[in-house]
């Protein structure tokens, strides 16, 4: 079956030399991958991906000061630019921005979309322990409504963690999710995504604990006052979209499905990180399960996509 990856990631020579000069060539402890644009062509070939979406992971590109995060900010584009413009039917860009700086992020995405030709972006869960949807990104984020942008959040390690959970509990395993899932909620609270409605949001790893902690988010939300009601959290998750990168069977992805709209669920490999093996192991368990109808199968490996990307 055809596929649509827009859950992928690439490197470009600058965000290399960022890792290895402040992360020792790891993001969130975990060694660079090494990536090729033919390397990701021929997997594409093999999982018969007919088109992907790529993007720069973490640590988001905020941990450093201001002028080296925006020459970062552009260079990383300026890179997943060419890689698009030299594959345009089989590759395009979800661009970066340089998060939480207001004015340079507001430039960046016109020039993303206008200069650039992104599909839209990424944005990692909190730059330097700015949450999206903490007011001050507010202004961005009208600029994204603007645009009708498609935004996939990505995790940004969360600051700081005991190192010693960190030596035994990567930070993939857990605090990935944490962050996802603490992101969301507090976009949540503060009416992020009814404020800014022409928004698509992509939240990765099939939602992270969102299918089970909404109902008490929901249910707290009835109970505690606020200054400003939170969106209906419910609403929210029917509303969000959500790529199936990771191991989603047999219990997380019918979860959230209790919740999402199956019309809004969408494929990613993780590739290079998640290593091409186990990406076809994961795949194949979401195409051969009888949890989930050929229906809803093609809708998630390609339909979807298709739709949100309008290809």
């Amino acid at each position: 079956m055809k596929k649509i990856d827009l859950h992928s990631h690439y490197f470009s020579p600058g965000f290399i030399r960022y890792l290895d000069t402040y992360f020792d060539g790891k993001g969130a402890g975990v060694a660079t991958p090494s990536f090729s644009i033919e390397a990701y062509l021929k997997f594409m070939e093999e999982m018969e991906i007919d088109y992907g979406v790529l993007s720069i992971a973490g640590p988001h590109h905020s941990a450093v000061p201001d002028d080296v995060m925006v020459e970062v900010n552009e260079e990383v584009n300026a890179y997943g630019a060419e890689l698009s413009r030299k594959y345009p039917e089989q590759i395009g860009l979800f661009a970066s921005l340089p998060i939480p700086l207001v004015d340079a992020s507001i430039q960046a995405i016109d020039r993303a979309l206008d200069v650039h030709g992104a599909v839209g972006f990424t944005l990692p869960t909190h730059a330097r322990g700015i949450y999206l949807g903490d007011p001050s990104l507010d202004p961005i984020f009208e600029k994204l409504n603007e645009r009708h942008a498609v935004i996939a959040i990505h995790p940004n390690e969360p600051q700081p963690i005991n190192e010693s959970i960190k030596q035994k509990v990567f930070t993939p395993l857990m605090e990935f999710f944490f962050d996802t899932t603490r992101a969301i909620v507090y976009m949540n609270q503060n009416r992020t995504f009814s404020k800014f409605p022409n928004v698509k949001w992509i939240v990765p790893h099939s939602g992270a604990l969102l299918p089970v902690i909404a109902q008490r988010i929901d249910m707290g939300n009835a109970i505690f006052e606020y200054e400003e009601q939170p969106d209906d959290i419910l609403e929210t998750m029917h509303n969000l979209y959500f790529d199936l990168e990771g191991k989603v069977l047999p219990q997380q992805l019918p979860m959230l499905l209790q919740m999402a709209d199956e019309n809004r669920i969408v494929y990613g490999a993780d590739t290079p990180y998640t290593i091409a093996p186990v990406v076809k192991k994961l795949t194949d368990e979401i195409l051969t399960t009888d949890l989930i109808t050929d229906e809803q199968k093609e809708k998630f490996m390609y339909k979807n996509a298709e739709t949100l990307l309008g290809r």
